[in-house]
């Protein structure tokens, strides 16, 4: 029963992202927990605050978020969420202005659970292949082979 509430607690935060509603991260994250992702530009905040300011930054970038949650494993406090994430570049992305381009990536998210909340969390997504759907860097397609 545990796995199927730690499972809960991390497609809930998914659906709490893709809502826009964030009144529900003081339930699902704890006060002090980290987050671990190479991309995050809020990697010096924790807890809720931090998931607030990350959530905020890609609602911004995108219109129309979608998560698809694919796969779910569980193994006592870690849950592992495979997802396909999509949306419609509609503003700043990176420091770069809005392309109006779709994008859809997947990304793996490891949380551990520690009394019902989100203590601690892994993300792994494909960066490379948002920014070349959004034309912001060149696919291997579009670069041209040296003469």
């Amino acid at each position: 029963m545990a796995n199927d509430q730690n499972k809960a607690i991390s497609r809930r935060i998914w659906e709490v992202f893709a809502s826009g509603d964030l009144s529900e991260l003081d339930d699902l994250v704890a006060p002090g927990a980290a987050f671990h992702d190479t991309q995050d530009p809020f990697g010096d905040q924790r807890g809720p605050e931090h998931m607030r300011s990350l959530m905020d930054m890609y609602r911004t970038s995108f219109s129309n978020m979608r998560f698809d949650i694919k796969n779910q494993l569980a193994d006592g406090d870690y849950v592992c969420t495979m997802i396909e994430a999509q949306g419609d570049n509609t503003g700043e992305i990176m420091g770069r202005p809005a392309t109006g381009k779709h994008s859809r990536i997947n990304l793996t998210n490891v949380d551990r659970i520690e009394d019902g909340k989100i203590a601690e969390s892994w993300v792994t997504w494909d960066t490379l292949g948002m920014l070349q759907q959004l034309g912001l860097i060149p696919s291997g397609a579009q670069q041209k082979a040296p003469a």
